[in-house]
């Protein structure tokens, strides 16, 4: 006799996975946002074009997203378990593959295709997979593993900047591998539970049972459209992945390009990790206050969303009036770290209310595709807007509402925009 469906739902087992599926998630997120100080490094290693490095962490992030509804049919199929155990190893091939480089090119393809769709089959299961395992504590535990995503961007900065100094960039890489492989380890521990199980046979049911794997997948990528298709029918989904799209669009050009800036504004290399450990600290903060007031008897998702991204927008708008005082970056690292990390923590509450746990699979991954193009989209163009020059624009700005006793200098050399800030003396006044 078969168990019954939800037996295993908020019991012992699943509390027992979720601390495997946390561990995941920081091993993942430490190696995730690693990308913004390589692009700094590199930069300097290789003194090639900006927008064209930038194009590795900006592929590595945005396919971790546009992958979102090609890996949900994988997971209707073959499980989240499996998902992320093949994640793991491309994760792991891709920075093992760099090690033997030292090619752009070739970082573009191994760390930022490869990579990419190795953080794709790796990130997305682990929300399906809490959501899956958990009812009455969906939202609290879906929403704290993004807390987690912050304690991995804490760890981030501080770990690289060890590891290069120590072994230099490739040793980096041959040791960001084996960090990688540990997903692997931890999703063998991730068995499907009696509910996942009764989806993937009710999504699959349909399929002939002598049709090849080949087959059985493009059948299922054809559900798949056919059910986003008529997800893009709801207005309020709409809505809510085009707000995503706009605020992942910040928040990749932010925390890749941030390094960089601090690099030009004359900042050595302590200045560059704080400036990221607070971006991360601030982030990791917004995540854990939007994950407390979720649930019932809170404040509701929406509202919340709406007034973080609110303030988010502000701080971005308004950086030309502060932007000349000397620690601007911190300033922005704290205001956009902590408002783009309580949506962030929304994510999946939000969907999961708009369109149900049994369209979850598919909805969140066409979340996650419009994500992609905002992380996409954003390191390069916010790297082509300096490589024009149009960020002095906006600095020379910015002049007008710096203290009289201080003078903005620009300097636009070499495709990198350096800004300068200078005090004068009394007696030139």
């Amino acid at each position: 006799m078969s168990p019954p469906a939800h037996d295993d739902v908020d019991k012992g087992r699943a509390w027992i996975i979720l601390m495997a599926v946390y561990s995941l998630v920081i091993f993942l997120s430490t190696t995730l946002y690693m990308n913004g100080l390589y692009l700094a490094v590199l930069v300097d290693l290789y003194h090639e074009d900006l927008t064209k490095t930038s194009m590795i962490g900006a592929l590595n992030s945005a396919l971790l997203n546009l992958m979102g509804p090609v890996v949900s049919v994988f997971v209707d199929i073959y499980s989240c378990r499996t998902c992320m155990f093949v994640g793991g190893i491309l994760l792991s091939i891709s920075y093992f593959a760099s090690f033997f480089s030292k090619n752009i090119n070739v970082y573009i393809f191994t760390i930022g295709i490869v990579g990419g769709i190795g953080n794709a089959f790796s990130a997305m299961p682990p929300s399906v997979f809490i959501a899956y395992n958990f009812e009455k504590w969906r939202n609290f535990t879906l929403s704290f593993k993004e807390v987690l995503v912050g304690v991995g961007m804490f760890i981030a900065s501080p770990l690289l900047f060890w590891l290069i100094d120590t072994f230099g960039i490739n040793g980096s890489f041959l040791i960001v591998s084996g960090i990688n492989l540990q997903i692997c380890v931890v999703s063998l521990i991730c068995w499907p539970n009696s509910k996942e199980r009764n989806l993937i046979k009710m999504k699959t049911k349909q399929t002939n049972r002598d049709h090849s794997t080949c087959k059985t997948i493009c059948q299922n990528l054809k559900s798949s459209i056919k059910l986003s298709l008529i997800l893009l029918k709801n207005r309020q989904l709409v809505l809510f992945m085009l707000s995503t799209l706009s605020w992942n669009f910040i928040l990749s050009a932010c925390s890749l390009h941030l390094p960089r800036y601090m690099v030009t504004r004359g900042f050595g290399d302590a200045s560059v990790v704080s400036v990221m450990t607070v971006f991360s600290v601030s982030n990791t903060l917004g995540r854990l206050c939007a994950a407390a007031t979720v649930g019932s008897g809170g404040i509701d998702s929406n509202i919340l969303q709406i007034g973080m991204l609110g303030v988010l927008s502000f701080s971005t708008i308004l950086f030309p009036l502060y932007g000349g005082w000397s620690y601007s970056a911190f300033v922005l690292a704290v205001l956009s770290g902590f408002y783009c990390g309580g949506p962030n923590a929304l994510l999946t509450p939000i969907t999961v209310g708009l369109i149900g746990i049994e369209k979850m699979s598919s909805g969140y991954g066409l979340l996650t595709f419009f994500s992609g193009i905002g992380v996409l989209t954003g390191p390069p163009v916010l790297g082509f807007v300096v490589l024009l020059g149009m960020f002095s624009s906006l600095m020379a700005f910015s002049k007008a509402y710096t203290p009289e006793n201080t003078r903005i200098e620009i300097d636009v050399a070499q495709n990198d925009t350096v800004v300068t800030s200078t005090l004068l003396d009394d007696q030139e006044q």
